[in-house]
């Protein structure tokens, strides 16, 4: 029988910190109705950044390290790009960014965006009887047809691009820090210890629907307007008899880093990126919460993880990226990314915990080896909806592995080049079982470098790079034939599924991202005003 005890809410500090201890009463029964879906898109996130993966922050996020409780903590879990708007395309269709044409981001004034012709979850969904709701970080494409609102969003509330493209009024932290828009054109003077961020043609804009309503945003206040409408999209949703589908797509722990003031040394970190990645902990922790206060906690999936990972050149404003150090790139060149825009293990594995009561048995952990672009099968095929035809997907239904059924997923993973100074979209790394095989390392065009301000070149390596991760996480050391007695058949297989995947693209059915630009595709609320400045009452 299913547990009945009802929810204890504790306010630890001031935060609030929610526990389902109904939860902790594995259930083997099924819904009869088809799950609520929630997914929760860190961005720049490392995978040390949790608590359950890393102590030193086991106070920084106590809602997540909660989830890890009552669900399943996924600890090779991996984003299909390292870079923003990839991986987000790649979570939203499961398939790899050379089969959708998204290979790297879209700017302010970019016309287009994700192609029309691929299909995204919020699209199927909503064919097939969802209410879905998206709050936070878009990034792909915010032209009309591009919009949220014409992607199978019911509604959209947050902004079209990372909080770094484009100025802001309100105080932030960045390295460099960030000049705070201008209020007219004579004083935006320039000043080597600061930048205007990325683009200095507009203000980061804030959407509700396709209306902007508030232009720069007001970063210090975003956490709590998110929160605020993930719940009023919950309390409506849970009136209603049709399922659900909400995506929160979180601003943090992208640079410039923004908090409301009551979590400035809200733990035991004494750091802005701690006191951040609180404040997004502290907004997962009030949406489940009024999940709950709706009734229906008990029958949806709730997936956390990120984009990518950390922005190392923003050395204290970037993540943990825990064990994974990408030790012999740094050490061959003294310096050099390791983590966002690569393919070393920090750029791409993500922290990740599912949890879905009666489903997956709380507090387990699996080192299956696994994808963003996996959630898009699984949740499905968990609604009993079918994959949309005429494509070829990358990602697999996991649910078998969520529930303990089995441990195994990938044998393979392919990781794209996210980098400018790569053929981007191109496979140069394959994660094959224990095995991390690179064809090319370095080269970061200058947005990535590590904290020391250092770059490495970049190298194509023949016969390639090999690692074994179950010895070596940091990546230091290659193996080579005399010390690893497979290490021939390693580089055999590895070509040969290199030249597989590249055939089998080649033969899908892919599309091509527009990444065109145009002055007039720059969002604004009012042309007549400087940096496009505006504030709509009522929209908050």
């Amino acid at each position: 029988m299913k547990a009945t005890t009802p929810i204890i809410i504790t306010v630890a500090g001031g935060f609030l910190l929610f526990q389902f201890w109904s939860l902790y009463g594995y259930v083997d029964e099924k819904p009869n109705s088809r799950p609520n879906f929630i997914i929760f898109f860190a961005d720049d996130i490392g995978w040390g950044d949790l608590g359950a993966n890393w102590k030193e922050n086991q106070h920084v996020t106590p809602n997540l390290n909660k989830m890890a409780e009552m669900g399943m903590r996924l600890t090779d879990f991996h984003t299909g790009s390292s870079v923003c708007a990839p991986s987000r395309a790649a979570l939203l269709t499961g398939r790899l960014g050379a089969r959708t044409g998204l290979v790297t981001n879209f700017i302010p004034n970019s016309v287009g965006g994700l192609p029309r012709n691929e299909t995204i979850l919020a699209e199927v969904l909503k064919e097939n009887g969802y209410r879905t709701g998206m709050i936070g970080k878009w990034h792909l494409g915010i032209t009309e047809k591009y919009h949220p609102s014409s992607r199978g969003f019911d509604f959209y509330y947050g902004l079209p691009y990372s909080n770094d493209m484009g100025c802001v009024d309100v105080p932030t932290f960045n390295r460099p820090m960030c000049k705070p828009c201008a209020k007219t054109p004579s004083n935006n003077t320039s000043d080597v210890n600061d930048v205007v961020c990325q683009d200095s043609n507009t203000a980061v804009p804030l959407y509700k629907n396709r209306d902007i309503v508030e232009q720069p945003v007001d970063l210090i206040n975003l956490g709590d307007h998110y929160a605020e409408k993930a719940q009023q999209f919950l309390s409506e949703a849970s009136q209603g008899d049709e399922p659900f589908f909400l995506y929160v797509a979180f601003a943090h722990m992208h640079v410039p880093h923004a908090h409301a003031p009551r979590f400035t040394n809200s733990t035991d970190v004494k750091t802005v990126y701690a006191d951040t990645l609180h404040e997004m902990d502290d907004v997962i922790g009030r949406i489940l919460s009024t999940l709950h206060e709706g009734g229906k906690e008990d029958n949806t999936m709730i997936w956390f993880t990120g984009d990518n990972g950390p922005w190392q050149s923003k050395c204290e404003y970037g993540g943990n990226s825990g064990p994974f150090l990408g030790t012999w790139l740094t050490t061959t060149y003294g310096g050099g990314c390791t983590a966002k825009c690569t393919t070393w293990e920090a750029g791409h594995r993500e922290p990740a915990i599912v949890v879905w009561p009666g489903h997956i048995k709380p507090n387990t952990t699996s080192d299956a080896l696994l994808s963003s672009m996996d959630v898009f099968p699984t949740m499905l095929k968990s609604a009993g909806i079918e994959m949309p035809k005429y494509r070829k997907y990358d990602g697999i239904d996991v649910a078998n592995v969520l529930q303990g059924v089995s441990t195994k997923a990938h044998d393979v993973l392919y990781h794209p080049n996210s980098d400018v100074t790569h053929p981007i979209g191109e496979i140069d790394t394959i994660r094959m079982g224990p095995y991390k095989i690179f064809w090319k390392t370095g080269g970061t065009g200058g947005t990535s470098r590590s904290c020391n301000g250092k770059e490495a070149p970049q190298v194509s390596h023949n016969p390639p790079l090999v690692f074994n991760l179950e010895k070596d996480q940091a990546e230091s050391t290659p193996i080579t034939a005399q010390t690893d007695p497979d290490y021939l058949k390693i580089l055999e297989s590895a070509e040969s599924l290199r030249s597989n995947i590249i055939a089998d693209i080649k033969a899908d059915n892919t599309s091509k991202a527009d990444y065109s630009t145009s002055p007039t595709a720059y969002p604004c609320c009012d042309s007549t005003k400087f940096m496009c400045r505006c504030k709509r009452d009522g929209y908050f």
